[in-house]
């Protein structure tokens, strides 16, 4: 997939995807709580913002996520931008690789490996920073529900986030440009 460059008018419509997905998180994800953890959208926009913008402008993309997910959590302001970043550059890195693949698979296995790699960074740089650390057992439960939510939960972020980044193939305005063009 060529990358496109993120415009002004596709940051307003990347920021209407952020509140829809923050709506979700809190209204709908923040309940559905398996084992003691929940999934998290906000990881999933950062993997689906590498797999559709590329490395660099999904990590751009995701280091914004990042700030306005850490507004509600209990941790360091720019953990999870940190670690948004970091995912969103390895699933672009990922996707720009060349080579034949299933394009729903791929994201499927990407997010899949984005939400387990994300909860362990975010648990490894957090004990670093002197957060307290999970129990291993939990913090397996916890990569799983977010790993298991994000290969269910890609395929729309990443339709969502395309969409908004560019908004569909250029028009034709050949036919509107001249004065005499018969209509």
């Amino acid at each position: 997939m060529p990358v496109v460059p993120v415009t002004g008018r596709a940051w307003l419509r990347v920021a209407a995807v952020g509140c829809i997905a923050l709506v979700v998180q809190e209204g709908i994800l923040n309940g559905l709580i398996v084992g003691g953890a929940h999934p998290d959208a906000f990881l999933l926009l950062a993997v689906a913002a590498g797999l559709v913008a590329g490395p660099q402008q999904g990590a751009v993309i995701a280091f914004v996520v990042g700030l306005v997910a850490d507004l509600f959590v209990l941790t360091p302001f720019g953990l999870s931008s940190l670690v948004y970043v970091l995912v969103a550059f390895g699933a672009g890195t990922a996707a720009s690789l060349p080579g034949g693949r299933a394009p729903y698979g791929f994201q499927m296995t990407v997010a899949l490996a984005g939400g387990v790699v994300g909860t362990l960074l975010f648990e490894g740089i957090g004990a670093l920073l002197g957060q307290p650390k999970l129990p291993a057992h939990q913090l397996v439960v916890v990569a799983a529900v977010v790993g298991i939510a994000n290969v269910v939960l890609v395929i729309p972020a990443s339709a969502a986030l395309s969409r908004a980044i560019n908004i569909g193939p250029p028009r034709d305005l050949g036919a509107v440009s001249g004065g005499s063009a018969a209509r």
